[in-house]
């Protein structure tokens, strides 16, 4: 379909760390905290930051390079308990977001994302906007995380729906890469977390800076 005609879309499906919330601070936050408790010396915000996206495994992993497998499991469980606690001491909805769900209210929306269902359902429940997600989908219901589309895939099944009206919207290559996979269209937000160089690369069909563009994007 070419760019400047407008797809029909049934689902909507979002990547939720840097495109629903800004979680950057309390993640940060909560990795700095499991740092100092495990005596670990302290990282630059910036280089925490650079890790998220991969879920939260993957996040102490990077953090704690060179401890042993049994720190890292013990830093892991407690890193989860401690941000499941204090997922929303800084954490907002990015500008126009719980506008652009409203609009699209009749839809289907998912939320696929990297970080634990349990702590995402709480951050949507305390932001408000747990009501808009017909459903969402963590590591605990997947083998594979983003690339792989196992996770969008698993939404398509559960809605019945066809993956040609469907879009998946992220902040990071993976999503795009993911969404290409399951054979939907594809959409990347530069206001997020993740390298906007990588996701440009990644070549979404659509880009948005805001979004509520997303409105004008699709029907």
């Amino acid at each position: 379909m070419h760019k400047n005609q407008k797809p029909y879309i049934n689902v909507l499906i979002f990547d939720f760390d840097g495109v629903i919330i800004d979680s950057r601070d309390d993640i940060a936050g909560a990795v700095e905290y499991s740092l100092k408790h495990f005596g670990r010396p302290p990282l630059p915000r910036d280089e925490i930051i650079s890790y998220i996206g991969w879920g939260a495994d993957n996040l102490i992993r990077s953090c704690f390079k060179g401890c042993d497998d049994e720190v890292i499991r013990e830093a892991i469980s407690f890193y989860k308990k401690y941000y499941l606690d204090n997922s929303v001491k800084e954490t907002k909805l990015y500008k126009n977001v719980e506008e652009t769900l409203d609009f699209f209210k009749g839809k289907k929306i998912a939320l696929v994302t990297n970080k634990p269902e349990d702590i995402s359902l709480s951050i949507l429940d305390k932001l408000g906007v747990a009501d808009r997600f017909n459903i969402v989908i963590g590591p605990e219901s997947l083998k594979k995380l983003k690339p792989d589309p196992e996770g969008i895939l698993k939404v398509l099944d559960a809605f019945g729906e066809d993956p040609k009206k469907t879009i998946m919207i992220g902040d990071t290559y993976t999503d795009v890469e993911a969404g290409k996979a399951a054979g939907t269209y594809t959409c990347g937000v530069t206001y997020g977390i993740g390298s906007t160089e990588d996701l440009l690369k990644a070549s979404p069909d659509y880009i948005v800076d805001d979004i509520i563009k997303l409105t004008d994007i699709i029907i």
